[in-house]
């Protein structure tokens, strides 16, 4: 972990706590807006403490609740948001902002530079997902005064707006924090809000409601003035309450309702995400998943051929962790520039190796392997999971893995309460950083999984403003997540979501997240 500078504001109300701060904020006029409902995950994912915040419906969420030096504007391009402007040193190294003389927080204090500054601290502290997602890129940070924040880079980063747009770096008020602890931004009060939206009610495990504050500075371009965000994980009532005009989105379509929803509603675009089978390598997975040669066994026996089949969603074939569509100067793609995990062309080969390797293991023809769980959190990964638990049945004689669904699927992944599960990867901004930052550092988290080596050959990556140099650290790390396979990369899916686009036009959708404070009537 780096060190940091840290120029706290000492910006605290005094007199008075957290909890008792009057909310000044008030609500744009309903006459002049539009209210629209919504669904995109369930309560367990529904995670609005910026710094702890891992899963698409929270950080979605956060998108309209808070906001950034930078933001996503109604075209999904990263511009700047809190920040009136930015310089950068001739060398990259050191950027300058300037906060607008405009943004409040919903209690009609002034954002700060000194709020970046704890909320970028805050993130470190709390151990989140991507409580390295500032550290990775910047040496220090510091805040010259209430309107001037200064960034010095470890090493050049071109992506860092995409950084600084993404929820986990957003400006946090440090008396709600210390004030509500654990329970901070867990109900509307337990938080203050600097973006478009204020939350006004949380019916836990039913809905949150957001509405429009009119103070803030491009209220009067919003047309959204309230958004009702409909908590599920069911697949199949959120397709229900879409084709029956409840909500005019959804994240969530039944697979095998997709061809009929073709058209109707259902809409698909480049998914920049992977589909994975996860193995718990912590203290509270088993044995047996820690024997390499196991995890082997188990990932050359996935039929995938037959999982995108089933699946039937225009998915292409996952042979690295990185999805396609990341180009070099030379025009090659690095999918096909780092080495394949396994060669997805001989199916019988690699299940004969597979049973090689458990035999070797001691587990021939699946006698004595234990019984293991194997976790989900909708019905259309449960139906891939069994197929694939099938696979290791009828190849490797493994008749004892059971396949659960999980309705607080993240919280027990997060605990380590499970043998298998689900695991897959939206990237949040265009660089390969994205998705190979996921696997480092995570011995508590993302399968427990910890290589000094992979840490070491990603550092590397993302120290070189260099490509062709930056690709082979990237190509060294596939190599090593190939060998160790924490997880078993199946495919890498197109993403897809229901949208009314009959009654209504200004979805942005960028890297599995959804901002709909654009949405216009048609």
């Amino acid at each position: 972990m780096k060190k940091f500078n840290k120029a706290m504001s000492a910006a605290l109300v005094l007199g008075m706590t957290a909890a008792s701060m009057p909310c000044t904020a008030a609500f744009a006029e309903e006459a002049d807006k539009i209210t629209i409902s919504i669904t995109g995950g369930g309560e367990d994912s529904m995670q609005l403490n910026t710094a702890t915040s891992g899963f698409l419906n929270g950080l979605s969420a956060c998108r309209h609740l808070y906001e950034g030096l930078y933001k996503l504007d109604a075209n999904g391009e990263v511009v700047l948001g809190q920040a009136a402007s930015v310089e950068t040193s001739e060398d990259m190294m050191t950027w300058t902002f300037t906060l607008r003389d405009d943004i409040t927080w919903s209690d009609g204090q002034p954002v700060t530079a000194g709020d970046f500054v704890y909320g970028f601290d805050n993130l470190a502290a709390q151990g989140g997902d991507y409580s390295t997602l500032i550290s990775d890129v910047v040496e220090s940070y510091e805040a010259t005064d209430d309107k001037t924040l200064v960034l010095h880079l470890s090493n050049p980063c071109g992506y860092l707006p995409s950084v600084l747009a993404f929820p986990s770096t957003y400006p946090v008020r440090k008396e709600m924090v210390e004030e509500f602890g654990d329970a901070y931004a867990t109900d509307p009060e337990k938080a203050l809000y600097n973006g478009p939206y204020a939350m006004t009610s949380w019916d836990h495990e039913a809905e949150v409601v957001m509405e429009l504050r009119d103070d803030y500075y491009d209220a009067d371009s919003i047309s959204v003035g309230t958004i009702n965000w409909m908590l599920t994980t069911e697949e199949s009532t959120a397709l229900a309450s879409f084709e029956s005009g409840d909500i005019m989105y959804s994240d969530m379509c039944p697979d095998e309702e997709a061809p009929r929803m073709e058209g109707n509603g259902l809409f698909y675009v480049p998914g920049n995400n992977n589909y994975c089978v996860m193995f718990n390598l912590g203290d509270k997975g088993n044995e047996v998943l820690k024997d390499q040669k196991v995890r082997e066994a188990l990932s050359l026996t996935i039929d995938r051929d037959r999982i995108i089949a089933i699946r039937d969603l225009n998915d292409e074939m996952g042979k690295t962790l990185a999805c396609s569509g990341y180009v070099n100067a030379d025009g090659v793609d690095f999918t096909d520039y780092a080495d394949p995990w396994l060669d997805v062309t001989d199916y019988e080969g690699n299940c004969e190796k597979a049973k090689a390797l458990l035999a070797e293991a001691g587990y021939e023809n699946g006698e004595g392997f234990p019984a293991l769980t194997y976790i989900v959190n909708n019905d259309s990964r449960k139906e891939i999971a069994e197929a694939i638990v099938n696979d290791w049945k009828e190849v490797l004689g493994i008749d004892g893995i059971t396949v659960e669904k999980v309705e607080n699927f993240s919280a027990a992944r997060r605990a380590g309460d499970y043998d298998i599960a689900y695991y897959g990867w939206y990237m949040d901004y265009t660089d390969l950083s994205n998705m190979f930052g996921t696997f480092v550092n995570t011995a508590d988290s993302n399968s427990f999984y910890q290589s000094d080596d992979y840490d070491a050959a990603y550092t590397a990556a993302i120290s070189t403003a260099d490509q062709a140099e930056q690709w082979e650290h990237y190509k060294e790390c596939e190599a090593i997540l190939a060998k160790d396979l924490p997880v078993s990369v199946i495919l890498h899916s197109m993403s897809s979501y229901l949208f009314d686009d009959v009654t209504y036009d200004g979805l942005v959708y960028s890297c599995g997240n959804f901002v709909f404070t654009y949405i216009t009537e048609k």
